[in-house]
Formats: structure tokens, C-alpha cells, sequence
């Protein structure tokens, strides 16, 4: 398959994956909308309504790499990023359709494959640039970057969802300890995440989640020490995007 041909596929399926998010967004699948069904499963570590903004961020980055990987199809960087990354961004976006719909039919335990399937794909894009980055690229980075490190906290707060829905008990330990230990976590997984793909975007999304669950645990009057918990995940994953920006030579991907 010739190259400008999958630019043209990756173009295609993502508008095709913008219109079943603008769909399920507006909830014409199942009458419901993702946020409405997010709040039916309300978690601790559910941020804030008004980070899921950064949506729009992400997808108009993503409009702009669509075109400019069709445009750019015959520049040496470009034809080797659209060959190497097709078959996952293929994959990306009908996991990500695939999760509309089913989040929206409330199947959220079901979704969860999807949603991981998503992440996986994404994060073996990060992967792809990291090894194909030789000079200051900054748009594919930026653009997906921010992608999977979104990706990555939706994950999580889709499996906590999972678990208000088919309400576990937790083995009779609070609330409130698992959500600690699930930020904690949260923030290990992102570390080495971040060590492997050397995004220096990728951190970003999920401290802007960590700071929308503080936003959300103060507006509920919730607990005072998950609070704390969470500005401080926010403040060292906005640390470690600043160190892995430096030690890539002042560029969101590795400099060669």
C-alpha cells in the first residue's frame, strides 16, 4: 500500500472517530452522554467536568497532524512516521469507536478492553517517534503525547467506574485508601512510562487530571488528604515533564 494512500486511511478514520465522539459527546448513542454516564459512577478520583476541555485540545492537534501527515506524505521524517505508525493509529481509532459505544450502552466492564487496547496503541506510537525522533519535531509529539497521557487517566478512572457499577466493597478497606493507592500508583505506572517513551508531553494531561480530582473532592467537600495526595501527583508529574524536556535538549522528543 502506497504511503499517501494510509495518510489518507488515517485521515478518514479520524473523522470517522470525531463523529462517533461528537455523537456519543452529545448523547445521540443510547440517549446518554460519556460525562452522564461517568457521573452515574461517580469515584474519588473522578476529576473534575470542566479537564475533560482539554478533549478539544487534543483533537484539534490531532486535525492538524492528520493534514499534515496527507500533506507532508513525501518528506523522508513524515513518510517514515505514516509508515511506522499506521497499523496502531488504525487501531487507536477503532478502539476508540468501538469504547463510544459501548461506554454509552453503559457495557463499561466490556469497554475497558477497548479503552487498554487504545492506550496500548497509543503508547506504542509514543514509542515509534521516540526511535524516529532526530531533530526538534515537536508536532507528533505534542499532539500524541498529550493523547496517551490523557488515555492513561482515563483508563484508570474507566476501571474505578467498572468497579462502582458492579459495586465491590474492596475487600472492606475505605474509599478513601483505595483511591490513595490508586493515585499512587497511577503516578509509578507514569514514571516509567515516561522513562520508556521519553515524552516530555505525556505527564501533562494526567497532572491536569490530578488537579481536576482536587478541583472535584473540593467542590464535594470531600477528604482533605486525598486532596493533598492528589495537587501533589500534579505537582511532581508537572516536575518530571520539565526534567524530561531538559534532558531531551529543550524538545518534547529526544534529540539525536
Amino acid at each position: 500500500m502506497k504511503t499517501k494512500t494510509k495518510a489518507w486511511i488515517n485521515l478518514i478514520l479520524f473523522m470517522m472517530t470525531l463523529a462517533v465522539n461528537f455523537l456519543g459527546a452529545t448523547g445521540k448513542i443510547n440517549g446518554t452522554s460519556q460525562a452522564e454516564v461517568s457521573d452515574t459512577y461517580h469515584t474519588l478520583i473522578t476529576p473534575a467536568g470542566f479537564t475533560f476541555s482539554i478533549s478539544s485540545v487534543i483533537y484539534t492537534l490531532l486535525v492538524i497532524t492528520m493534514v499534515t501527515l496527507l500533506v507532508k506524505a513525501k518528506d523522508s521524517y513524515y513518510h517514515q512516521v505514516i509508515e511506522r505508525i499506521s497499523p496502531l493509529l488504525w487501531l487507536s481509532y477503532l478502539s476508540n469507536m468501538i469504547w463510544i459505544v459501548l461506554f454509552s450502552y453503559r457495557f463499561v466492564g466490556l469497554s475497558i478492553v477497548f479503552i487498554f487496547a487504545y492506550l496500548f496503541s497509543l503508547s506504542g506510537i509514543l514509542v515509534l517517534l521516540k526511535e524516529l525522533s532526530q531533530k526538534r519535531q515537536w508536532l507528533l509529539g505534542l499532539t500524541f503525547g498529550l493523547n496517551t497521557g490523557w488515555l492513561f487517566i482515563a483508563s484508570v478512572v474507566n476501571v474505578a467506574a467498572y468497579l462502582v457499577q458492579i459495586e465491590w466493597n474492596g475487600w472492606g478497606v475505605a474509599d478513601s485508601y483505595w483511591a490513595i493507592g490508586i493515585m499512587l500508583v497511577s503516578l509509578l505506572l507514569a514514571f516509567l512510562v515516561l522513562a520508556r517513551v521519553k515524552n516530555a508531553a505525556f505527564p501533562l494531561p494526567i497532572a491536569w487530571a490530578f488537579f481536576g480530582i482536587f478541583m472535584e473532592l473540593k467542590a464535594t467537600e470531600g477528604n482533605d488528604l486525598l486532596g493533598i495526595v492528589a495537587i501533589g501527583c500534579m505537582v511532581l508529574l508537572v516536575l518530571l515533564s520539565v526534567i524530561c524536556f531538559r534532558r531531551n535538549q529543550n524538545s518534547i522528543l529526544p534529540v539525536a
